[in-house]
């Protein structure tokens, strides 16, 4: 009976799914603290600041402030204030937006991962609204898989 039970909990065990471990690169991390950001503009520190404001407030799917916001409505909400209107979506910042490359993101440019956005704050920082537990933080930044600049 004891050999059937350790049979079968191998077989339990080998069949569960595997999940991949998620990994992180740090090179924009390393980047802000050996060689330093690619200068910002003055509207770039300005979508930064209102950023970093709302940071603490809480997390709500769809929201765009002033209470709560979800990802791309503090992206959306941050560069309306330095006058640029974007969409509500992470996968539409990608089909109006020009792509930057990793290696030139300077403060104020939207940080993107599948479904995700971000704001790269400089230093080695990015804002962001994370999740109903977190809320909108600021934390050391993790690359993303693209980066986008609003046109000026």
């Amino acid at each position: 009976m004891r050999v059937i039970a350790a049979v079968l909990a191998l077989v339990a065990v080998g069949c569960a799914p595997a999940r991949p471990a998620r990994t992180y690169t740090f090179a924009l991390l390393e980047r802000a603290r050996t060689r330093g950001d690619p200068p910002a503009t003055q509207r770039d520190w300005a979508v930064v600041a209102f950023a970093s404001r709302q940071v603490g407030k809480r997390y709500c799917w769809g929201g765009t402030g002033p209470t709560c916001f979800d990802c791309s409505g503090l992206v959306e909400r941050a560069w309306a204030t330095a006058g640029v209107r974007l969409p509500h979506s992470s996968e539409a910042i990608q089909d109006v937006l020009a792509e930057v490359p990793l290696s030139s993101v300077r403060p104020g440019d939207i940080l993107w991962w599948p479904g995700h956005l971000a704001l790269y704050a400089g230093n080695g920082w990015e804002i962001e609204a994370l999740d109903h537990r977190d809320g909108v933080v600021a934390r050391a930044v993790r690359d993303p898989a693209r980066a986008f600049r609003p046109p000026g």
